[in-house]
C-alpha cells in the first residue's frame, strides 16, 4: 500500500506541473505577439513635443573636429567640421545646469562625434540629406551617453571634406 501511495503522489505532482506549464503557456500566447503570422511589427512611438528654435540654446565645441573618414576605395579622406549642440532651454535652470555639465565634458562630446565621423564615408556626407543623417546619429549617441533628452539637435557647420 505504501508503494501505491508514493506512486499516487508522484502522479499528482507530475499532473500539477503539467497543468501549471499549460496555464503558463496559454498566458504567454495570449499576452504576446507569438504566432502573429501577419508579419506586422508593432512599434511604439513616443512623440516629443515640438520645440521651437527660440527654445533651443546652442553651444559650439571649442575646436573644429578634423578626422579621417572611412574609405572603401583605399584613398585617404578627411573631414573638418564645426559641431554645435542644441539644448532644450524651456526650463532655463535645468538647461543651465546641463550645459555646465556638458562643457565640463566637452572631450566626451568630441570623442562621440569623432567616432561617428570615422565610420562615415565621404559619399555618405555628399548625398542629399547625408549630413543630417550623420548629425542625427551623433544626436542619438549624445542622448544615450548623457542619458538626457535635453540634447535636441546637433549642428554640423563649415563641413569640408577632401
Amino acid at each position: 500500500m505504501d508503494k501505491n501511495k508514493g506512486m499516487m503522489m508522484i502522479i499528482i505532482i507530475m499532473l500539477a506541473v503539467i497543468i501549471v506549464a499549460i496555464v503558463a503557456g496559454a498566458i504567454f500566447l495570449l499576452t504576446s505577439d507569438f504566432g502573429n503570422n501577419s508579419g506586422e511589427t508593432h512599434v511604439i512611438i513616443i512623440e516629443q513635443p515640438e520645440i521651437s528654435e527660440q527654445d533651443i540654446r546652442t553651444i559650439t565645441l571649442s575646436n573644429d573636429i578634423t578626422t579621417n573618414l572611412l574609405s572603401h576605395d583605399g584613398g585617404r579622406h578627411v573631414v573638418r567640421v564645426t559641431v554645435g549642440v542644441g539644448i532644450n532651454n524651456t526650463d532655463i535652470s535645468e538647461a543651465d545646469d546641463f550645459i555646465d555639465m556638458l562643457l565640463e565634458r566637452e572631450i566626451v562630446m568630441k570623442d562621440i562625434a569623432t567616432s561617428i565621423l570615422r565610420r562615415t564615408t565621404r559619399d555618405q556626407l555628399a548625398i542629399v540629406g547625408g549630413t543630417e543623417t550623420v548629425a542625427d546619429e551623433i544626436l542619438m549617441a549624445l542622448q544615450d551617453a548623457f542619458g538626457s533628452q535635453l540634447i535636441v539637435r546637433v549642428y554640423l557647420g563649415n563641413l569640408v571634406t577632401s
